[in-house]
This record gives structure tokens, sequence and C-alpha cells, in this order.
């Protein structure tokens, strides 16, 4: 069948039928061993015109699918993704509907797709999310607005979300410790102008997530996704930085609590692991640098025209800097010493030398400086 018959026949049928027909036609054209780029042409085409109605048969833009429509489509996407496909290949057809130069046009039916999949839950959905996510990769704004519209889903306007989303983690781990990546990235980060905070009850859920799997921070490490051969798959990146910075800087903005104490605890678990279960290459030294300039900018507006001597007095009588500095320098010690730290092992340790004094990173600091 020619590309102008496939179309005029899916053009006789109406939507949502016509997505579901497209769909169907788009995992036998991009599935297939090697598919050539006329074939890649007419899937993309598929999906713009038939499946998400971007454009008529002209090409033209259309306006955004309605409320009623858009809950159609949810349905359609949810039933193709838990049929019995075989994983590469629902990760192939999820992959090109949802990245590359259309990600942001379908990112709100992105988002509203895997909030379901983690209500019902939908391990095959979660799944195919999560090698998304890890293909995308944690600086982008698509994984970004992907994790903010889950927190508003589940944390904000759901209330006690935490008992539900518990068997989450058993569920689907990969893409829970890929959401955590990307969270970790959202919170206590003034790349916006101003520093948020997570809402308690994210970090009620994540405590209790990270105290029960001590190996949910590697999880997408050690079962990275399943992808069509040829792709050049992009390493995960784990949640464990990003989220000790969480524990590091709570205390220096007037946010710690008993929560926070009891995700460090869980995150200094999970680092223990690591040698257990995977090569160590969970946390790069640049991601483990993050909290200095904060502290570097909490002790410089604390001890702002003090003489020298003031100065250290300052620093050391304050309990929330030195909490921070504590928990800092436990999170470096214990990754270090199960050697998951990459990158420039030696540029780290140079730079937290010049943190603020603080017995215990004095004793980290000379341990390090003499294993070099």
């Amino acid at each position: 069948m020619s590309v102008q018959e496939v179309k005029i026949t899916l053009r006789k049928i109406e939507f949502p039928a016509c997505a579901k027909e497209a769909l169907a036609k788009i995992g036998l054209l991009i599935c297939r061993r090697g598919p050539s780029i006329s074939q890649m042409d007419l899937a993309l085409d598929l999906m713009a015109e038939f499946v998400f109605c971007e454009v008529d048969k002209r090409g033209n833009k259309l306006p955004p699918l309605n409320p009623i429509k858009e809950l159609q489509l949810l349905d359609v996407l949810f039933e193709y993704f838990n049929g019995s496909m075989k994983e590469v290949s629902k990760n192939t057809v999820f992959l090109s509907l949802f990245s590359g130069t259309t990600g942001a046009l379908r990112s709100r039916v992105l988002s509203k797709l895997i909030s379901v999949a983690i209500g019902v839950p939908s391990k095959s959905v979660l799944i195919s999310a999560s090698a998304l996510m890890q293909q995308v990769g944690d600086s982008s704004m698509n994984y970004n607005k992907l994790a903010e519209a889950i927190v508003t889903d589940y944390f904000v306007l759901i209330p006690n979300a935490t008992q539900r989303l518990s068997v989450l983690p058993e569920c689907a781990p990969q893409f829970v410790a890929n959401f955590l990546t990307a969270v970790g990235e959202i919170y206590y980060n003034d790349k916006k102008g101003r520093v948020q905070f997570p809402p308690s009850s994210l970090l009620e859920t994540i405590v209790l997530w990270l105290n029960t799997d001590h190996k949910l921070c590697v999880a997408a490490q050690r079962n990275p996704s399943a992808l069509p051969s040829g792709t050049i798959v992009m390493e995960s990146t784990t949640p464990i930085a990003g989220l000790f910075k969480w524990c590091i800087l709570a205390p220096l903005f007037g946010k710690d609590s008993e929560l926070y104490a009891k995700l460090h605890l869980g995150l200094l678990n999970n680092l223990l692991e690591i040698p257990v279960l995977c090569q160590p290459k969970a946390i790069n030294y640049v991601h483990l640098a993050v909290p200095i300039r904060y502290i570097f900018k909490y002790t410089a507006d604390r001890v702002n025209k003090m003489t020298e001597a003031e100065k250290n007095r300052c620093l050391l009588e304050d309990a929330n800097l030195q909490l921070s500095l504590d928990r800092y320098a436990q999170a470096v010690q214990v990754a270090l010493y199960v050697n998951c730290v990459y990158g420039n092992v030696g540029e780290l340790i140079n730079q937290l030398s010049q943190l603020p004094q603080n017995k215990l990173w004095s004793i980290v600091i000379a341990e390090n400086q003499t294993n070099k």
C-alpha cells in the first residue's frame, strides 16, 4: 500500500478509531529491522495527522485537541502500550511519539498518560516512560516539566498520597529512579531566580521509598531500558547527588525537619549497596559539588563586615551551618569510600577544602588528600 493509500484509508475512519489504526501502522513501520527514511517519514506524518491531530491533510496546523478528544486519545494510547508487544517495540514507538522536535508540543498528553499509569499503576507504560526520561536526559526542559506535572497531580492536588504510591518502586523501579533524578534537580535550585522547596508529601514519599528499597537509586543503571539496536543509549543519572543536595541545604534555608534526616539516612544506605549491585559510576563529581556555592553564599551573608576571628567563631557556632556541613561530609566520605564518584575527584576535594571550618570535614579532607 502506497503512502497516499495509507493516509486515504485512515481519513475514512473517525477519531479516535483512526488513532488506534495509525498506532498499529506506526509500530509496523518503525519497529522492523532497519526502517527506511520514507517509512520513518510516513510514521511521523501518521503521528501528526491521525494520532495527535496536529495538522490537517494539507499539513496546516490545527488547534490543540479539546478535552473530550484528549481523553479519547489517552484511552487509545493506554490500551496500545499495555498490549502484548515486546518491550523494545513499545519503547521505540513511545520515544518516536514523545521525543524530538515535537516533544514539547505533546508534553501535555504525555504527562496525563503517565499520571494515569502511576494511578493504575501500569508497569508497561511506566517502563516506556522511563526509557524516554533516560534518553532525553535529566537536564531536558521536557523532562523537568513532566516531573513537575507528576508532583502537581500526586503531591499537591492529592493529599496523603504516600501510602497509595508506596508500591510504585516495586512496580516500576527504573521509572521511580529517573523521576527522583528529575525532582532532585527541580528543588533547592535557584536557576529560575528563586529557590523552590519540595512539598512535604513528596518528601515523605521519597523517604518511604528509599528506606524501603536500598537499591532504588541505581535501579535505572542496573536495568537499562530496552532500545532498538543501533540506538545511542544515554546513561542514566542517579538521583543520589540531587537528593543529598536537599538534605545538605535544608538547614541553611530553615527547612530542616526529621524527614530530611531520614532522607539522608536512606541515601547513605543506598550508597552502601552500590558496590554489591553495579559498576561504581553513580555520582558525577560536578553534581556532588553543587551545594558548595550555596554554602559560600550563606556564609558570606552571615559574616559580612566581620573580622576574621569573628567570622570563624560565628560559623563554628552556627548550628544550621554545622549540620549542613556534617551531612555533606558524611555524603562525600561514604561516596568516596564505595568508589562511586567519577570525574575529577581531586578537583572535588580541592573545592571542598575551601568550605568553612568543621570537625568532620577536616577528617574527610585530610584522609582523601592523603589517599589521592
